[in-house]
C-alpha cells in the first residue's frame, strides 16, 4: 500500500476521481512491464495514475529507442520523466549537447532529474559559472547537487573556496555547501 496517501492526494487531488480498479490496473501494469516498486514510483509522481497505459508504454518505448540505457531504472529514479513529451526530452538533450555537456544522454541516464530543470535556469547557471571562471559542465557531470543549488549560493560558495585556497572542484563546492560554511 501507499505509505502516505494524504501526501499523494494533496499533490494530485484528481486521484480521488479514480476507481480502485483503475489504480490497481496501473500498479499491475507497471509491475508487468518490469518496475520493481510501482507504488514507490507513483508516490514520487502521482500524476502517473492519470496517464493511460498506452501512453506509459509509448514513453518507455521512446526512451528505449532513443538510446537510454535502462528506461525502467531512469523512470524509477525520476518518474516525472513520464510527464515529458519526447519532443521536450529531445529538445533538452540537444540543448545540453549544444552547450558543451559532453555525453549528455549518458548524463541524463545517470541523473534523469536534470530534465526537471528549465533550460532558462540551466542557462543562467552555466553563464554565471563561465563569468566566475568555473567549469559548470564539470560540476553537472560530477555532482547533480550543483544544479539544485539556488543561483544565489554560487558566488558565496566559490568565494569561500578561494578564501580557503581550494580549487572550486565539485567535491570542494559540495563540501562547503553541505557544511553550510559559505
Amino acid at each position: 500500500g501507499f505509505k502516505d496517501p494524504v501526501k499523494i492526494i494533496t499533490s494530485m487531488p484528481e486521484i480521488l476521481g479514480l476507481s480502485f480498479d483503475n489504480i490497481d490496473k496501473k500498479i499491475h501494469h507497471l509491475t508487468n512491464i518490469g518496475f520493481k516498486d510501482p507504488v514507490k514510483i507513483i508516490t514520487k509522481s502521482p500524476k502517473i495514475l492519470s496517464l493511460s497505459i498506452d501512453n506509459i508504454n509509448r514513453k518507455v518505448r521512446y526512451l528505449s529507442e532513443s538510446g537510454f540505457e535502462d528506461p525502467l531504472i531512469i523512470i524509477a529514479k525520476s518518474p516525472k520523466i513520464l510527464d515529458y513529451t519526447p519532443e521536450t526530452i529531445d529538445k533538452k538533450i540537444s540543448y545540453f549537447t549544444r552547450h558543451g555537456l559532453m555525453g549528455s544522454l549518458k548524463v541524463v541516464c545517470k541523473m534523469p532529474k536534470i530534465l526537471d530543470y528549465s533550460l532558462d535556469s540551466f542557462d543562467k547557471k552555466l553563464k554565471l559559472c563561465r563569468r566566475l571562471n568555473v567549469d559548470g559542465e564539470m560540476f553537472i557531470v560530477h555532482n547533480y547537487t550543483f544544479l539544485t543549488l539556488p543561483i544565489k549560493c554560487y558566488v558565496p560558495i566559490l568565494r569561500k573556496c578561494r578564501q580557503m585556497g581550494q580549487e572550486p572542484t565539485p567535491r570542494n563546492v559540495f563540501r562547503i555547501y553541505q557544511n553550510k560554511t559559505y
